[in-house]
């Protein structure tokens, strides 16, 4: 898809992307991705390097990877249910950059995503109750460490920083035999059900 972006400076910018990112045959993007370098484009008259959003799915059929990615700027729109990006239920809708930067490191490390948001809703619930913090409480899967342990960031402690807090792994399979036995029940329903799932949102329509 051919289209211009605006710059900065006013001028408009040439930037072609693929509405179908195939990590099977593009092993690199998701690097990017993950990296926070997928979808740039430079500006050829005041040099700018751009990051312009637009809606793509990423797929690798041999990982079953099917993921609808879309810009930030449609987050409303979809979490009202006017989105028309409606995907099928098996899938996965992700709404910004590091949303499916998340997404694509859950699935290189083999956890499950729906895991991976139930610790989530464990931190953050008791940040916000030990703390009481002014900000909105984020929380990314970043990495494991060297003894399988999961390492998160937790954004909105403090104003312009982040903090790590790490999980032990065996916190997430217990996490599992709850998440597999109560996922059908609150408050783990509220954002466990496919398409889009992550913790502490408002659920879309469940018309799409």
């Amino acid at each position: 898809m051919k289209v211009k972006v605006p710059c900065t400076c006013y001028a408009p910018v040439d930037f072609e992307y693929d509405e179908t990112v195939d990590l099977a045959k593009n092993p690199e993007a998701a690097n990017r991705i993950m990296a926070g370098s997928f979808m740039e484009a430079k500006c050829p008259k005041c040099g700018k390097v751009l990051h312009p959003e637009f809606p793509f799915t990423v797929k690798h059929e041999g990982k079953k990877i099917d993921i609808q990615f879309l810009p930030e700027r449609m987050r409303d729109e979809y979490l009202r249910g006017l989105s028309k990006y409606c995907f099928k239920k098996d899938g996965r809708i992700v709404i910004g950059f590091p949303e499916l930067a998340e997404k694509l490191k859950i699935i290189n490390e083999g956890f499950d995503d729906r895991i991976i948001e139930v610790i989530k809703y464990y931190m953050v619930s008791k940040i916000e109750a030990d703390q009481k913090p002014d900000n909105e409480i984020r929380a990314f899967f970043e990495c494991t460490d060297k003894d399988g342990n999961l390492v998160y960031q937790v954004l909105g402690l403090k104003d312009n920083e982040a903090a790590q807090i790490t999980i032990p792994k065996s916190f997430y399979e217990v996490c599992k035999i709850k998440t597999l036995a109560y996922q059908k029940s609150e408050p783990f329903c509220l954002f466990l059900s496919p398409p889009y799932i992550i913790r502490g949102n408002n659920r879309a329509s469940e018309t799409c």
